[in-house]
């Protein structure tokens, strides 16, 4: 018996052994591929050309990446751990110029403090946490 194998589109006489391997590699793929879509499987690189890569189709270009997440995250961590070592006035400082967004002089007005006195702890404060973040 003549056993043969198809390669574009030209018939090709093989032996009997390297027949049957040809046929247990396609039967394999085939196998593959019929269970990917019975159970809903896709694959990105079936969208894969020569100009593109599939998985960029579904990427988000403006999206921050996950170190950059991370960096925030754990630059926000000692932020709190060095807030909490802070007084209370030196919180409640910080969080009227910051959270509140009250300028300076609103917030000396308020307290009946000089501007350049409030100026000097605000500065104090602020070196001191800058000491504290870079432990």
């Amino acid at each position: 018996m003549d056993y043969y194998i198809k390669i574009r589109d030209t018939q090709v006489p093989v032996s009997e052994e390297i027949y049957k391997a040809y046929c247990q590699g396609a039967r394999k793929e085939r196998y593959f591929r019929e269970s990917d879509s019975k159970n809903k499987t896709f694959f990105y690189d079936a969208l894969d050309t020569e100009e593109l890569n599939g998985c960029d189709l579904f990427s988000d270009p403006g999206a921050e990446s996950v170190e950059d997440v991370a960096e925030r995250h754990w630059l926000l961590e000692m932020l709190k751990k060095a807030m909490s070592e802070l007084t209370e006035g030196e919180q409640e400082l910080l969080c009227r110029l910051y959270v509140y967004e009250d300028s300076l002089r609103a917030y000396a007005r308020a307290k009946k403090i000089p501007v350049t006195t409030l100026q000097a702890r605000h500065q104090r404060i602020l070196k001191k946490l800058r000491k504290k973040l870079e432990k």
